[in-house]
């Protein structure tokens, strides 16, 4: 291996990491069942090369990149010192199957200038941290025919320039953590990927959905969007999702308008607006008698509130379930604790617990009790709702919250060994 001064160029890098262990090997002796190799002494390297934070600033000899790159499929270059789009451009020359490109946290100092060739295979292009103006992503975007996910998280955009090309392969978007406040910024993002099935905006600053935006036009085929921590803060907007025309997961965690929320209120009322939501913040599908409880809930909680403020949803789900007589007390918030019965063997006792305790926390409590680590016991829960015992449904998971089972005071749960 040669000594290498000062920054290395993208052969140098790749010898530097990969040069020990990649090399052909070359059949040279058999006898019956005994074989020995050895080492022809070709570079050969791997398939994906992960070449982050490397100091990189230059492509380097272009015999060695065309040896060196061949064969090539997916290239991670982020966090180097490249600044010429030229010495980008050099490398990917010689990489023609490449499917995947990372250049996040790369500070160009020059603008895109188009090669004669294309990068026909690409299909994921990662783009974060580079800041780069709009008009350099379209340059990029016309050598890309295939790409199909594209990631411009952290780029400083609060605005996104209109295109005069419609960008029909990309199917995913990465924008997290962009100062963008205006849903008309996003519109821009739908008319530029006209076949954008998955959208990603979780820690950007929207204020609100548009009432006026065409979302059957704009988005046609969004079937997943996040909007984690953005700056939502009314109904209106978790109503216009609605609007969507096949959107069937959505992201709605920590926004303004739920910190007056319990989890288990924002999730049924969230659930009970979103009428064709399949799957909300992870987890898994809301299942048909999830949804008629927190729909039936939602009309209940209605009940008593003037024909004027009450939500247009409440309406359509009188339509589905019929006017329904209030009950008593009802609330959409959840027990903050309940009574129930531990057994373990022929130990039985009695426990309070707050329905936020997760199951590893019931399980810790339980150790100085029964004298059982943690780490060797299960747990079973027995629902005995209305006087009925159901048989008892083991609790694998160590990080569900007690308030997920609909538990009441008076059920039970078994300890038994692993």
């Amino acid at each position: 291996m040669k000594k290498i001064s000062g920054m290395p160029n993208l052969p140098e890098a790749v010898e530097l990491k990969y040069g020990e262990h990649f090399f052909d090997m070359q059949l040279i002796d058999v006898a019956c069942v005994t074989l020995s190799l050895r080492g022809c002494g070709r570079f050969r390297p791997p398939s994906v090369l992960i070449l982050a934070g490397c100091d990189i600033e230059e492509a380097g000899d272009e015999e060695e990149l065309r040896s060196q790159c061949e064969g090539v499929t997916e290239l991670d270059l982020s966090k180097n010192k490249f600044k010429k789009w030229e010495e980008v451009f050099k490398i990917l020359q010689f990489v023609p199957a490449l499917t995947f490109l990372n250049l996040s946290y790369n500070s160009f100092e020059n603008s895109v200038r188009c090669p004669t060739y294309g990068l026909s295979h690409l299909s994921r292009l990662i783009l974060n941290g580079t800041g780069l103006p709009w008009k350099d992503v379209h340059s990029l975007l016309s050598l890309t025919p295939s790409l199909e996910e594209l990631h411009l998280c952290l780029n400083g955009y609060s605005t996104v320039d209109k295109s005069s090309s419609a960008y029909k392969t990309v199917k995913r978007i990465h924008f997290n953590c962009n100062p963008v406040k205006d849903w008309k910024q996003i519109e821009q993002l739908g008319l530029a990927f006209p076949s954008l099935e998955i959208l990603i905006l979780a820690d950007c600053p929207i204020e609100s959905l548009s009432k006026d935006c065409s979302y059957s036009n704009v988005f046609p085929r969004l079937k997943y969007l996040s909007l984690n921590n953005s700056k939502i803060s009314s109904w209106d907007s978790v109503d216009l999702i609605n609007k969507f025309p096949i959107l069937k997961e959505l992201r709605l965690h920590q926004c303004p308008l739920f910190q007056q929320y319990s989890d288990d209120e924002r999730r049924k009322l969230s659930i009970s607006r979103l009428a064709f939501i399949e799957r909300l913040n992870g987890g898994a599908n809301i299942s048909p008698e999830e949804r008629e409880d927190a729909e039936r809930g939602f009309i209940r909680y209605y009940l008593n509130v003037s024909e004027e403020e009450r939500p247009n949803r409440y309406n359509e789900l009188v339509t589905i379930h019929g006017h329904l007589d209030p009950l008593v007390n009802v609330s959409l918030k959840p027990k903050k604790s309940v009574q129930v019965t531990i057994v373990y063997g022929d130990i039985k006792v009695n426990r309070t617990l707050s329905v936020y305790m997760k199951v590893a926390d019931v399980k810790r409590t339980l150790e100085p009790e029964f004298g059982i680590p943690s780490s060797r016991m299960r747990l079973f829960y027995v629902d005995k709702a209305n006087g009925a015992s159901y048989a008892p449904d083991e609790l694998k998971i160590n990080t569900k919250q007690l308030y997920t089972l609909n538990m009441n005071s008076g059920d039970e749960f078994i300890v038994d060994l692993k």
